[in-house]
Parts: C-alpha cells; structure tokens; sequence
C-alpha cells in the first residue's frame, strides 16, 4: 500500500487555499503575469482570476497586485503579505511529505 494525501487550509469552513492556489500564486510571483501564469498552468485567464478572488475573500488577504496593460505592459505581483503567506506555507510544507510517509510506514509496514 502507499499513501496518498492532500493538504488545504481553511477558514470559517471554506477552503482557502491548497496546493493547486498556491501553485497559481507562485507562478504569478515567478512569471509577474496572471495570463501568463494561467497559460503555464493550462488554465484561463477568468478562471485563474476568480480563484484569486476566492482565495483574497476567504483570507482576508489582498494576494495579488495588478497593473493594468499599456506601452510599458501590464502584469501582477504578489503583494508583501501575499509574499509571506507563500514563504510560510513552503516552509511549513517542508517536510510534511517525509514525515507523512515515515509515519505510514511505521503503522502499516510492507
């Protein structure tokens, strides 16, 4: 047998983010692009937007900043506290997987 899990955190019940969010909101750090990053990520550009929305109304958190399109370009960013929830959500990440797995094995060895 092997193990299989998912992690998400919630917030009054509602689910804030999981690893598919969070792996959208680093993309747009990395690419400085929301089409972008939704085009990366095989997604469109609505949908990508309204899980933006969905993860900042649940949080409470403003993640992402835009600007708007022109000569110089438009892009995105995330916002410093949308910059430190990704650093603390990697670093609690961290190891999780490993300690998971070592902990299966314990309970349910081969």
């Amino acid at each position: 047998m092997d193990i299989r899990f998912k992690v998400w955190l919630e917030k009054g019940g509602e689910v804030v983010v999981g690893n598919g969010k969070v792996g959208l909101l680093k993309m747009i750090a990395d690419l400085g692009s929301i089409q972008k990053a939704a085009d990366n990520l095989g997604m469109s550009y609505r949908h990508a937007w309204g899980m933006i929305q969905k993860i900042e109304k649940r949080s409470g958190i403003k993640f992402v900043e835009t600007q708007v399109g022109g000569r110089e370009g438009g892009g995105a960013q995330l916002t410093p506290p949308g910059q430190e929830f990704l650093k603390q959500y990697f670093s609690f990440r961290e190891g999780l997987n490993e300690s998971i797995e070592k902990k299966f094995k314990a309970k349910f060895k081969k």
